[in-house]
């Protein structure tokens, strides 16, 4: 069965943190993981190109935010830290639909508004950790 994305929460855990917290309240999550490279092993005497897989490609995760000023100077706090943290994604009030993990760099910033628009942020964390973006459950 299908589970709606209403429940899904970004935690963060600092240095010195003994657990994960609710970061903010999320619009938008990216998507989780991506592909590896694929390595060129065709030899001069194959009849069609062979690949092996590589180091998987991460890039930025990018999420976003309505604005508010108390989570945005929150956001900007771990930024201007500019300290590899912890983060983890949580699907369910708990993280019973699942949990991925990693360790990044976060980088936030007010996203471009119109009339008769909500105000949103957009912040990303990049992928620094020793282990690449990952599921944990």
């Amino acid at each position: 069965m299908a589970k709606c994305t209403h429940i899904t929460y970004l935690m963060h855990k600092g240095a010195g943190d003994s657990a994960y917290s609710k970061l903010v309240d999320i619009t938008q999550y990216p998507d989780l993981g991506g592909d590896t490279e694929k390595i060129d092993v065709t030899t001069l005497s194959d009849r069609k190109k062979r690949n092996i897989n590589g180091i998987e490609d991460t890039a930025d995760l990018d999420f976003s935010a309505w604005y508010e000023k108390n989570d945005y100077e929150k956001l900007l706090a771990i930024q201007e830290a500019g300290t590899i943290d912890d983060y983890q994604l949580w699907f369910g009030e708990n993280g019973e639909d699942g949990i991925w993990e990693w360790s990044g760099i976060m980088a936030v910033h007010p996203s471009s508004g119109g009339t008769n628009a909500a105000r949103e942020m957009s912040f990303s964390i990049t992928d620094e950790g020793e282990e690449a973006l990952h599921y944990v459950k």
